[in-house]
């Protein structure tokens, strides 16, 4: 199997311990190499940059990259080349393994205020929303979200579906999504929406992915830091 850069959004260069050793989301790269008998040398990850860590040639690490489905799969992989310039690895792919924490569909609490601008009923009716509706998002993963206004006039219905409109790191997303649970809530008066979403494309997924991992990455930080 061969590994594409076009499949991943980010790495991360581990010891065996699981201690972080460097971690990128770009200048990285799976070019074509040959060794000195002009035989092909497959999935040797190239990271270009500056001030890079200088890992010991032929130390054992482990790779852990993130797909755009938002799956991080971990190889065991060797160091090859590492300057402050540049870092070779040769991963392995048959040593992939999906890390179970961080599945596609893991969620993540947060608290992102976003807009409702238009909903969609069962026989394909479009009423915008003027103004839109403001929500407030609690739980997140690349699969959908869950939502909760106060606004009692926003009264949204399952099986509807409803353009949600948010901005995640300065990437402002319009996500087409579709309302499977309603929930009542007390204090304070509200209501709260489960959803999925639904034709959502691969720089869109990319961008929630990124997000996603990055209050993971914030919130094992700070359990670490709790634990010391």
């Amino acid at each position: 199997m061969s590994l594409s850069k076009d499949d991943f959004t980010s790495f991360e260069i581990t010891d065996l311990n699981g201690s972080r050793l460097f971690y990128t989301e770009s200048n990285f790269d799976f070019p074509i190499m040959y060794d000195s008998d002009d035989t092909l040398i497959e999935n040797m990850l190239v990271i270009k940059g500056r001030k890079l860590p200088e890992l010991p040639k032929t130390e054992y690490v482990y790779v852990v990259g993130t797909q755009k489905s938002g799956d991080r799969v971990r190889y065991h992989s060797t160091v090859r080349v590492s300057s402050e310039f540049q870092i070779n690895i040769q991963m392995r792919p048959d040593t992939a393994t999906i890390m179970e924490e961080r599945r596609r569909y893991f969620k993540i609490k947060t608290n992102e205020k976003a807009y409702i601008t238009f909903v969609v009923d069962s026989e394909e009716n479009t009423t915008p929303l003027e103004p839109p509706a403001e929500i407030h998002i609690t739980d997140i993963n690349v699969g959908g979200v869950f939502f909760i206004t106060y606004d009692m006039d926003a009264d949204f219905k399952a099986g509807q579906k409803v353009m949600l409109v948010i901005g995640l790191d300065g990437k402002r997303l319009e996500l087409t999504t579709e309302i499977l649970r309603v929930q009542h809530l007390n204090t304070p008066p509200g209501r709260g929406y489960g959803c999925r979403f639904i034709g959502i494309s691969r720089s869109q997924e990319e961008i929630i992915s990124r997000y996603i991992y990055k209050l993971q990455f914030e919130l094992l930080q700070k359990e670490r830091s709790a634990r010391d």
